[in-house]
C-alpha cells in the first residue's frame, strides 16, 4: 500500500484510480462497505484502489473540546486499509488550509490524481464549513464525466451504524454489541507495565497497561472475556478494567490481563486485548479469600464465553 501524507504529494501518483472519500474514524461496517463498493468498481475497471482521509479528526481543528474519543489508533487504521485491499492511502492533516478550501478548491485539489470514478457514503460533505454535498458531486461528476457511487448508510436492525454509537456502546460496556457494528471486536493496544505482583500471589498473574495514556475509547469498568494477542500469537483471557477497590492502592484505572495457557515475561513489550463479552462490574471484596473464589468463577465463564465464539 503506498502512502501519501500531503496534498503536496498527490501530483506524483498518475495512475487511473477510484477514490473513497472519508473521514473513516472507526472502520466499523459502514466505512467498510464505502471502501468495498470502490474496491468492487476497481476491480472491475482496472483501477487502483484509492482512500482520501485524515490522518486527525476534523473536530481537533473545528472545536478541539468536542474531539470525539478514538476507536482505532493510527497504526490499526493503516493496518485495517491495507487489509481492505487499498493500494493507495491519501491520508493527510485536517489543517487550515485544508478547512478553508471550498468544495470546488478541494475537487480541484483531488483532480490531480487520475481519478475516475469517487465513492461516498450518503451523509458524506466537504469543503469549508461542510457546504459540499453528494448534490454538490453529481453536478461534478456529471460535468467531468466521471462516475459517483453513493452508498446508503448501512443498518443493523433497527440501528444505523455510526461511530457515536459505537462510543457509546464501548463506554457501556456493550463490546458484543459494539463488536456487531465494527466487524470486529473492540481492542486496546498498550505497552505491559510492572504492577504490584498481587496477581501472582492469588493465582492469577496478569499483565497490566495503564489507561490514563489511552489513545482509544475505554470500555466500562468490570470484568471480560478477552483476546490477547502476543506477537501475532493469539490467546484467551479474562481482563479487568479498574481500580482495584478491595485494595485500593490504584489511583488511576488500568486494564490487568490474567492470559490463559500463556507462561513467560511480557514486561515492556505490546499487547493487544480484544473484548468478547464483560462477564460482570467492578465489586470491591471483603477479603482476599473471597476474590479469589470470584476469580476462580470469572475464568470459568470467561473460558465458556471464548470457547462458544
Amino acid at each position: 500500500m503506498e502512502l501519501i501524507s500531503s496534498l503536496a504529494q498527490l501530483h506524483k501518483v498518475q495512475v487511473p484510480c477510484v477514490i473513497a472519500l472519508g473521514t473513516f474514524d472507526g472502520l466499523h461496517l459502514g466505512h467498510q462497505d464505502v471502501i468495498k463498493r470502490a474496491r468492487d468498481y476497481a476491480a472491475a475497471h482496472g483501477l487502483r484502489l484509492a482512500v482520501f482521509t485524515f490522518s486527525n479528526h476534523p473536530m481537533t481543528l473545528i472545536d478541539p473540546q468536542c474531539v470525539p474519543v478514538a476507536l482505532i489508533t493510527q497504526e490499526q487504521k493503516l493496518r485495517y486499509f491495507q487489509e481492505l485491499g487499498v493500494d493507495l492511502l491519501v491520508n493527510v492533516p485536517f489543517d487550515r488550509k485544508l478547512a478553508k478550501l471550498s468544495p470546488e478548491e478541494f475537487l480541484a485539489q483531488l483532480e490531480q490524481l487520475d481519478f475516475r470514478c469517487l465513492v461516498v457514503g450518503e451523509n458524506f460533505s466537504f469543503g469549508y464549513h461542510g457546504v459540499g454535498n453528494q448534490q454538490t458531486l453529481a453536478d461534478y461528476a456529471a460535468a467531468k464525466g466521471c462516475d459517483l457511487l453513493v452508498c446508503r448508510l448501512v443498518s443493523i436492525g433497527q440501528r444505523v451504524i455510526s461511530s457515536t454509537t459505537i462510543r457509546q456502546l464501548i463506554m457501556a460496556g456493550k463490546v458484543m454489541e459494539a463488536q456487531q457494528l465494527l466487524g470486529r471486536p473492540y481492542s486496546l493496544t498498550g505497552i505491559v507495565s510492572k504492577g504490584n505482583q498481587r496477581g501472582n500471589l492469588l493465582g492469577f498473574p496478569t499483565a497490566n497497561i495503564e489507561l490514563q495514556a489511552a489513545k482509544v475509547a475505554v470500555p466500562l469498568v468490570g470484568v471480560y472475556a478477552v483476546q490477547a494477542f502476543v506477537d501475532e500469537h493469539s490467546y484467551q483471557g479474562m481482563g479487568n478494567i479498574g481500580n482495584n477497590p478491595t485494595f485500593g492502592d490504584v489511583e488511576q484505572a488500568r486494564l490487568e490481563v490474567n492470559i490463559f495457557d500463556y507462561s513467560g515475561n511480557l514486561y515492556g513489550r505490546e499487547l493487544t486485548v480484544a473484548f468478547c463479552q464483560r462477564v460482570r462490574g467492578e465489586v470491591k471484596f471483603q477479603g482476599i479469600e473471597q476474590l479469589v473464589a470470584q476469580l476462580e468463577q470469572d475464568k470459568l465463564a470467561c473460558r465458556r464465553i471464548l470457547e462458544n465464539l
